[in-house]
């Protein structure tokens, strides 16, 4: 088991040690934890490596500025500058909730972006402050239309985050629109493990439980040609709406040859205005009260509880797989750095 708090410092200090802002490596390191304390290891400090990778090749900047460059009521469009992701949607999340206590609802833009990690962290976010919140982020082509074998979406996740009442958390809905991220597959490949036959298929559009085979290959949208409907919409408002690359431009993580180029489309909404703050907490109960009702007591699991119940259980420290243990360790030796993973003591 490896702390939490090892996994926020070691994450902070070596982004701080290939250029990155003190504050913008606090900020990447609390949403690096977010993923990690769910299990989403994919999503969380292994990624670390790869940032390392493409500040390395310029591919990825670590100190840009990320300009509003666009801004007239409601919305706004900030051009990320090829920077940090999640310090882009951070920022889109402070003018978003700002402008909707103004106008009701407002709309972000972000191009010229990369991969922001666990978009849950960012609705959340947002629905701590009252507000509905709508994430849309496009990826690197994973997808190939119903019948075709070239691949030209990403997993293209989503987000829905509401706020909570007095006697309910923050309901956060996030998912890729594929069967699995391509994160697991590639984890999979790392531990070299076996994926389900129902994840992707290889070159040549067989199923694969081969991970090696499936990165060469397409993922399986979820619900088949609907998933890739899904996928092509937050296509549409991520990337082409958003100025960002779009149409299988998106450049994957893992590519150090070029920016990324990605983008993201946040929509915020305050449920007050519509009904009161009173009203729309007492309404939310009675909905979830009535879903719960459907279920034996203890068996139902709303999107965003596994978070709330590990915050209620206090966890601190999670397993992680040894492959990035080391992988991290190496890392931050090779930096001159100090600081290590730290697993609990007796584990």
């Amino acid at each position: 088991m490896i702390k939490l708090d090892s996994i926020v410092a070691v994450s902070k200090e070596i982004l701080v040690a290939v250029g990155v802002r003190k504050q913008d490596a606090e900020y990447i390191a609390k949403t690096i934890r977010y993923a990690n304390l769910l299990g989403l290891h994919t999503h969380g400090i292994g990624r670390v490596p790869l940032y390392v990778k493409n500040i390395r090749a310029n591919t990825l900047v670590p100190d840009t500025n990320m300009p509003v460059v666009q801004e007239e009521g409601a919305m706004a469009l900030i051009d990320a500058g090829n920077g940090f992701g999640q310090v882009a949607a951070g920022k889109a999340i402070d003018i978003g909730v700002r402008k909707a206590k103004e106008y009701v609802v407002s709309t972000v833009g972000v191009r010229n972006s990369n991969n922001i990690g666990t978009l849950g962290f960012f609705g959340r976010s947002a629905a701590e402050e009252g507000m509905i919140c709508l994430v849309f982020a496009n990826a690197a082509p994973a997808v190939a239309p119903p019948g075709g074998f070239c691949p030209i979406f990403g997993t293209n996740p989503l987000c829905v985050a509401l706020p909570g009442s007095g006697h309910e958390p923050p309901i956060v809905f996030d998912m890729a629109t594929t069967v699995a991220a391509r994160g697991k597959i590639r984890l999979a490949a790392k531990n070299g493990v076996k994926i389900p036959l129902d994840w992707a298929v290889d070159a040549k559009g067989q199923p694969t439980d081969d991970p090696h085979e499936a990165l060469k290959g397409t993922l399986l949208p979820i619900g088949g040609y609907k998933g890739f409907g899904l996928s092509l919409m937050v296509d549409v408002l991520a990337g082409m709406l958003t100025g960002a690359a779009f149409g299988g431009a998106v450049r994957q993580l893992s590519d150090t040859s070029a920016p990324s180029k990605s983008g993201n489309l946040f929509i915020f909404m305050d449920p007050s205005k519509f009904l009161g703050e009173e009203g729309y907490q007492k309404r939310l109960d009675q909905l979830l009260n009535n879903v719960r009702a459907c279920c034996k007591e203890g068996d139902l699991y709303l999107p965003g509880d596994s978070y709330t119940k590990k915050l209620q259980d206090n966890v601190q420290a999670v397993t992680l797989p040894e492959v990035q243990i080391t992988e991290i360790n190496e890392l931050a030796k090779s930096l001159g750095l100090a600081v290590r993973l730290q697993r609990e003591t007796g584990d």
